[in-house]
């Protein structure tokens, strides 16, 4: 609570970028594909979650299920 959008924007970021680090340290190309997918979508859920209270994490997390749901869903979840 008192956290305007453009901090939480940056929280959110900042959360990517720590993923997106750990991507290319793991080096699973499946790992750094999920992460770079669900760095296109976290906006679309931090937006539809706006009037509830959340934090940074649960964004990201909640973006990399739905590229593993939809894998798993279209028959897609192999690199």
């Amino acid at each position: 609570m008192g956290r305007t959008q453009p901090s939480f924007t940056t929280a959110v970021d900042a959360e990517l970028e720590k993923l997106i680090r750990l991507s290319k340290r793991v080096g699973n190309p499946c790992f750094q594909n999920v992460i770079l997918e669900a760095s296109k979508r976290v906006r679309y859920f931090q937006n539809s979650m706006y009037d509830e209270v959340t934090d940074p994490q649960e964004v990201v997390l909640l973006a990399i299920i739905s590229v593993l749901a939809e894998g798993l869903y279209n028959g897609r979840l192999r690199c």
